[in-house]
C-alpha cells in the first residue's frame, strides 16, 4: 500500500511539473501561452510590422522610454513602467507573414499586462 501511495504521489508530481514546463494556455487569448515568466503568441504580420505595432501598444498603455528596433527577420521593443519594471517584447520570424511575440514585464512577469500588450499589438496590426 505504501508503494502504491508513493507511486501515485510521484506520478502526480511529474504531471504537474510537466505542465509547468510546457506552459499553460492563456485564458485571454487563444493560442497564446504563459510559461517561464514569458507571454508568447503568434501574429499574422512580418516582424517589422509586428514590432511597430508592439511599440504602439506600449504607447497605448502609457509606458515610458519606448525604444523600437527591427529588421525583416526580427525585432525588439523595450519600455519601462512607472515603477521602473522593464518591458521587453521580442519579435521573431515564424513563417511567411507570421511572427512570434515573446513578452516579459519585469523579472517575474505581469501576465495581465503582457496579455494587454499582446491584444493591443494584434489590434494595431488590423490597420496595416
Amino acid at each position: 500500500m505504501k508503494k502504491l501511495f508513493l507511486l501515485a504521489t510521484l506520478g502526480s508530481a511529474c504531471c504537474l511539473s510537466m505542465g509547468t514546463l510546457v506552459g499553460c494556455h492563456s485564458e485571454s487569448e487563444p493560442g497564446a501561452t504563459y510559461a517561464l515568466n514569458t507571454y508568447t503568441g503568434m501574429v499574422d504580420a512580418a516582424p517589422d510590422s509586428a514590432t511597430t505595432a508592439a511599440a504602439k501598444a506600449c504607447g497605448d498603455l502609457g509606458l515610458l522610454d519606448v525604444v523600437e528596433t527591427s529588421t525583416k527577420v526580427d525585432g525588439k521593443v523595450t519600455a519601462k513602467t512607472a515603477d521602473d519594471k522593464t518591458v521587453t517584447i521580442s519579435v521573431g520570424l515564424a513563417g511567411d507573414g507570421v511572427s512570434k511575440l515573446s513578452i516579459q514585464v519585469g523579472t517575474t512577469c505581469d501576465e495581465s499586462m503582457s496579455a494587454q500588450l499582446f491584444e493591443r499589438t494584434k489590434a494595431h496590426l488590423r490597420w496595416f
